[in-house]
């Protein structure tokens, strides 16, 4: 285990007692798989047996685990006990909520997370669970460990856009970007020393005129590089930590329609970083972002809000988008990617990791975007 990561989960573990006791609450129940590793370093993978870590404001954590997951939860290095279930299902007297019965009392206050299955919360319905995104609130704020992490699996996203861009050409298919996968999780392993399959994976991905108007349309290997704007995406998540690179291209000279969209999208993210500090409205942003385009006569060419936060998800809070009540702050981790778009000709959108610092914001991801490095011919 890393140097100094034990109390940094134990900081972790401390800040959510406190906002259990500062919600009034008895306890939480955390189940998810990211949230337990965001708390503790476990990791495993629950099917359909359900894992529960009970946290109190004051006491022993207490994990209540399937028996075939017991000897596992036992080398968890925090200091912590276990309760047994026998298996999913089970008979009367050895299932996962006679253990349960055994930490959470009949009058218990207990928090459980938005993620929650609704078939696990209708079962859990007599202990009167409360929703409330506990974790999800502490992973707004990145802490200095986890900022260098996600530093460091930014540089890994600036190499696998780099591999996406070089494989590209006019009458091509895209598979040549996928290529270059096993190639970049090689530099991962070389760099880090190591590629956690359970916590790590690697997206490369290219839209090529005209799907580049479709951000969110999967990708065909057999799509064909031609004329118009392409847009490349590497979307990682290094040993734990998340983080993306992104950026429309092209393949032959602009024409100057194309140069005026691209440059107007450039000036959208120009208004959003401008804005960038603690203390904004994440609201505030996606709305200036959009008030410019529209005013550009873009407003039927949007479809995606300005940004979105990043850490170990490569999506989660804060939101940058209009309706929005998050305020950014200090150590938040953010994308920036306003986009436009026309059905049928392409996608024009850039998008970094960037870092909410005291006085401002600082890029993660350092790669070119001004329009002569994105026209690769």
């Amino acid at each position: 285990m890393e140097t100094g990561i034990l109390d940094e989960y134990e900081l972790r573990l401390n800040k959510l007692r406190r906002l259990i006791e500062n919600k009034e609450l008895d306890a939480a129940l955390i189940t998810s798989t990211d949230s337990i590793f965001y708390l503790t370093g476990f990791r495993y993978q629950p099917f359909e047996r359900p894992f529960f870590l009970v946290v109190r404001p004051e006491g022993d954590l207490v994990f209540v685990t399937p028996r075939l997951e017991a000897e596992n939860v036992a080398a968890i290095p925090l200091l912590h006990r276990i309760l047994e279930y026998t298996e999913y299902p089970a008979p009367k007297g050895e299932t996962f909520l006679d253990a349960l019965a055994q930490v959470i009392g009949e009058h218990d206050v207990i928090a459980v997370e938005p993620s929650m299955p609704a078939e696990l919360m209708r079962a859990l319905e007599h202990f009167f669970p409360m929703v409330e995104p506990l974790v999800e609130r502490l992973r707004l704020v990145k802490s200095p460990y986890e900022i260098s992490r996600i530093e460091r699996a930014a540089r890994f996203c600036d190499l696998g856009l780099r591999m996406v861009m070089d494989a590209a050409r006019i009458g091509t298919s895209i598979q040549g970007g996928y290529d270059r996968i096993p190639e970049l999780r090689n530099a991962i392993v070389e760099g880090e020393g190591k590629f956690d399959q359970h916590t790590s994976s690697i997206w490369l991905g290219v839209w090529a005129a005209p799907f580049s108007a479709q951000p969110h349309r999967f990708p065909e290997p057999t799509d064909i590089f031609g004329e118009g704007p392409n847009v490349g995406l590497s979307f990682l998540r290094v040993n734990g930590y998340s983080a993306e690179t992104e950026r429309t291209f092209f393949l032959h000279r602009t024409s100057g329609d194309q140069a005026a969209v691209f440059a107007t999208m450039l000036a959208a993210r120009n208004i959003a970083y401008d804005m960038l500090r603690p203390g904004v409205s994440a609201h505030e942003v996606d709305h200036k972002v959009k008030s410019f385009l529209r005013s550009e006569g873009f407003g039927g060419n949007l479809l995606h809000r300005t940004g979105h936060g990043i850490g170990m998800a490569g999506h989660e809070g804060p939101w940058l988008a209009e309706g929005s009540d998050d305020i950014l702050q200090e150590n938040m981790l953010i994308s920036v990617e306003p986009g436009i778009y026309w059905h049928g000709q392409g996608g024009y959108r850039h998008s970094d990791t960037v870092l909410i610092t005291a006085d401002g914001y600082r890029k993660l991801t350092d790669f070119p975007s001004d329009l002569d490095s994105m026209t690769l011919v």
